[in-house]
C-alpha cells in the first residue's frame, strides 16, 4: 500500500519537473524569450513584486506604452516606455512619481515585456539560493532513501 502511494508521488513529482523544464525550455529556445524576476514594486500593480515576467528577446523597439527591460550599470530594469526621442527611449515605473534618470539607448534594451507568472520569481529565487539548493538535494535523497526502505521492507 505505502509503496503504491510512493510511485504514484514519484509519478507526479517527475512529470510536474519535466513539464515545467520543458515548457521554459520552449519559451526561452524556440520563442526567444527570457525570464527576470520582478524584485522591486515600481511596476505594481502591472508587475507584482515576486513575479516571473518573461521579455521578447526579438522585440527590441519598443513603442511608448510598451514595457521593456534593459541594462542600467549591473542591473535589469524592467519599466514602461513614456516617450520614444531620437537618443533613446524615456521609462518609468508606473508606481514611481518621476521618470528613469537619463535616456535608455538601443543597445541597452533586451526586449520587450510579454507576460508574467505571478509569483513565480519567489520559487525562482529560493532554487537559486543556498538554502533552496541545499533543501532540494536533501529532499530528493530523502525521498530516493524512503523509496529503497519501501522496497526492502516489501521484499
Amino acid at each position: 500500500m505505502l509503496i503504491r502511494i510512493y510511485k504514484a508521488v514519484q509519478t507526479l513529482l517527475l512529470i510536474a519537473v519535466v513539464t515545467i523544464i520543458a515548457a521554459l525550455f520552449s519559451v526561452i529556445v524556440f520563442l526567444d524569450m527570457n525570464p527576470y524576476v520582478i524584485v522591486s514594486g515600481s511596476m505594481e500593480p502591472e508587475l507584482p513584486v515576486g513575479s516571473l515576467c518573461f521579455i521578447d528577446c526579438q522585440q527590441k523597439e519598443p513603442e511608448t506604452g510598451d514595457i521593456i527591460s534593459y541594462k542600467a550599470g549591473d542591473s535589469v530594469i524592467t519599466h514602461r516606455v513614456i516617450e520614444v526621442t531620437d537618443e533613446g527611449y524615456v521609462t518609468k515605473g508606473d508606481a514611481n512619481d518621476s521618470n528613469d534618470p537619463g535616456v535608455v539607448k538601443q543597445k541597452q534594451v533586451f526586449g520587450t515585456y510579454v507576460f508574467n507568472i505571478p509569483k513565480a520569481g519567489y520559487a525562482v529565487m529560493f532554487f537559486r539560493s543556498l538554502k533552496g539548493i541545499v533543501l532540494t538535494i536533501t529532499f530528493v535523497i530523502c525521498f530516493s532513501l524512503l523509496g529503497r526502505l519501501l522496497e526492502n521492507r516489501r521484499e
